[in-house]
């Protein structure tokens, strides 16, 4: 599983205050996009902001999530990172927080916390905790409102990515749409036709019109074209459409729409549907550009505020190629 660089760095409009420790325990949900289960979240803060934010399951969260990481120590020097255990497990937590101790740099500050789901723990002789709102804080609220809401657990964002029409219901539309095609250019044109219509507003795509998208997504040069016109402004009705393209694609050749998704995500501030997009194109072939640009935007903890310059990158390694 991809360790996820939830929150990514986050862009300095967005980086969220935080008061208290509970204020911190509570924000995590917002900052993931779902609420964890047996797992291991990092969260580094620099002064009371939030600057970037690490999941991975508690069961490995020793090795992998300690590799990811390695390099924001110096990125973020200042920052104090806190190691939270998430699970009903309240002992086994602690013993992967001393494990992963073991590992960090000595001159890291850090602070360690276990939170079972309804009361949080500052040290493992602390038997009675302190309460807090898992489900209703106002920081879930304000996701909400934002329009990132959070999911009740990892799978359900998972599920969100899964065909929405069955393998018959898609075989069917393929077969239409290529009888409709004359050719690469009638494809592009249809595609980037739909596109226009849907990102203005438009209607949700029907199963023949997410066909055509994702053939044309393995055209590099209408992906290209529609994934270099995301901004942060239209980021949320461009996830809204490479989301419908994926649910209408047959899973192994969705690699182009998911590249679409996990960029217009992650530059709608939801780092979690970015995480899913990078680990579902493990399995599934994707323009090799774009997947080692999200590989690096995972890696690095890349905020959005970089998008202009990765986008120049990548149209000039374009033309290189």
């Amino acid at each position: 599983m991809v360790t996820q660089l939830a929150g990514m760095s986050l862009p300095e409009t967005e980086r969220v205050t935080v008061a208290t420790t509970t204020d911190l325990v509570e924000i995590i949900p917002m900052l993931l996009g779902f609420h964890p289960q047996e797992s291991l979240v990092v969260i580094a803060v620099d002064g009371s902001q939030v600057v970037v934010t690490a999941r991975a399951d508690l069961p490995d969260a020793q090795g992998c999530l300690h590799a990811s990481l390695a390099h924001l120590w110096g990125r973020f020097p200042r920052a104090c990172f806190v190691f939270v255990g998430v699970s009903g497990q309240v002992d086994a937590a602690w013993s992967a927080l001393r494990q992963m101790d073991a590992d960090l740099p000595a001159d890291l500050q850090r602070r360690f916390l276990v939170a079972d789901g309804r009361r949080w723990y500052d040290t493992p002789d602390d038997a009675s905790g302190t309460p807090y709102d898992r489900v209703g804080s106002v920081h879930v609220a304000r996701a909400a409102f934002a329009g990132r809401p959070v999911r009740a657990s990892r799978d359900e964002l998972v599920a969100l990515l899964e065909p929405a029409w069955s393998a018959s219901d898609m075989q069917a539309s393929l077969v239409r749409v290529e009888a409709s095609l004359t050719g690469i250019r009638h494809l592009r044109e249809r595609a980037a036709a739909t596109a226009a219509v849907h990102l203005a507003g438009g209607p949700d795509l029907s199963l023949d019109e997410a066909t055509v998208v994702c053939l044309a997504s393995h055209d590099p040069g209408f992906l290209d074209a529609q994934v270099r016109a995301v901004t942060r402004e239209s980021a949320a009705q461009h996830q809204r459409f490479w989301l419908q393209v994926v649910r209408g694609s047959v899973p192994a050749c969705a690699g182009g729409a998911l590249v679409g998704l996990g960029i217009s995500a992650w530059l709608a501030g939801e780092g979690a549907l970015h995480t899913v997009c990078l680990e579902k194109l493990g399995s599934v072939q994707g323009p090799p550009e774009w997947v080692d640009l999200l590989d690096l935007i995972n890696a690095a903890a890349l905020s959005p505020d970089e998008w202009d310059s990765l986008r120049e990158g990548h149209q000039a390694l374009t033309r290189l190629g």
